[in-house]
């Protein structure tokens, strides 16, 4: 940086991350206790969905972890601000937090994957969520080892080297990322079969719609993620990765959101019975539901 030139005052943009994720984080863990609550009571019938989903807010959970060790370290700082130790540290929680997201995702979707396989049996239905599950599997294999190997030697993550080979970047990120925002759009619009050929009252389809539309707001952050990648690798890494960062989490955040969300139809239908909203009757579904199905 040119020493006549002032850097500007030292503020921090690490609380955009920590604010809005941290709210997100509370709630969807509440979610997962719930569902997990609903699921093994009064009958324990966890199946291989709950599981990964335990897994995943149990990784999202030491992510979001990971991201305040790092604002702590002077994340979201100019790092002519920061020392160099401290730079060490953030950009060290930082590759641990990117690692632990890229396990993250694909157990949500694998886990939403997983619950869908309940509501059909037609082979395109299967298929269609093997391919999901296959894909995602392949890219996450792929996006652990370019983590590892994209740039040489390792250590270049987190502090200056003197000599540094990176893969190209950009094209790889895009493809990644058209590839996950498709796969987030399928697994958020499947269910609309579902809803379709259920014999239901119209509020009640509704009311399930709503429940599982959270899939497609994940996709839409996805795709606004997207968007930051042309400034991560931009100015100065230790600020202007917080903006990326933030929407990355934000999409595994709702991603939990939105496969946790249909536990909630039991007790909303509860509450819009009470409120005259919806038709007082207790008889269930004519398809299995989230909280009411015992096997995949």
């Amino acid at each position: 940086m040119d020493p006549t030139v002032s850097p500007g005052p030292d503020t921090s943009f690490a609380p955009r991350y920590l604010i809005p994720c941290g709210v997100l984080a509370g709630l969807a863990l509440g979610l997962c206790v719930t569902r997990i609550y609903t699921r093994s009571r009064p009958i324990f019938h966890l199946a291989l969905d709950d599981y990964l989903i335990i897994v995943a807010e149990i990784f999202s959970l030491t992510g979001y972890c990971l991201a305040c060790a790092a604002a702590s370290h002077g994340w979201g700082h100019l790092s002519i601000y920061i020392s160099a130790a401290d730079q060490k540290i953030a950009f060290k929680c930082l590759f641990a937090l990117e690692l632990i997201w890229v396990f993250t995702i694909p157990l949500i979707r694998i886990s939403v994957a997983c619950s869908l396989m309940r509501f059909g049996n037609s082979r395109l239905w299967m298929w269609t969520l093997y391919a999901l599950i296959g894909i995602q599997s392949a890219i996450s294999t792929g996006w652990v080892i370019l983590q590892f190997f994209n740039c040489k030697p390792l250590r270049s993550f987190w502090e200056p080297v003197s000599s540094i080979k990176c893969w190209p970047r950009d094209v790889t990120l895009l493809m990644k990322a058209g590839v996950f925002i498709f796969m987030d759009f399928t697994l958020a619009t499947m269910p609309v079969k579902l809803i379709r050929t259920l014999n239901r009252p119209l509020r009640e389809k509704i009311l399930i719609g709503c429940l599982m539309a959270m899939g497609l707001v994940a996709t839409i952050i996805a795709g606004i993620k997207t968007k930051t990648f042309k400034n991560v690798y931009l100015g100065d890494p230790l600020s202007t990765t917080v903006d990326s960062s933030m929407w990355a989490k934000l999409e595994e955040l709702v991603g939990i959101i939105a496969a946790c969300m249909p536990c909630l139809k039991a007790p909303a239908e509860k509450l819009l019975r009470r409120a005259g909203i919806l038709p007082d009757h207790q008889d269930s579904m004519s398809m299995p539901s989230f909280t009411a199905s015992t096997s995949i």
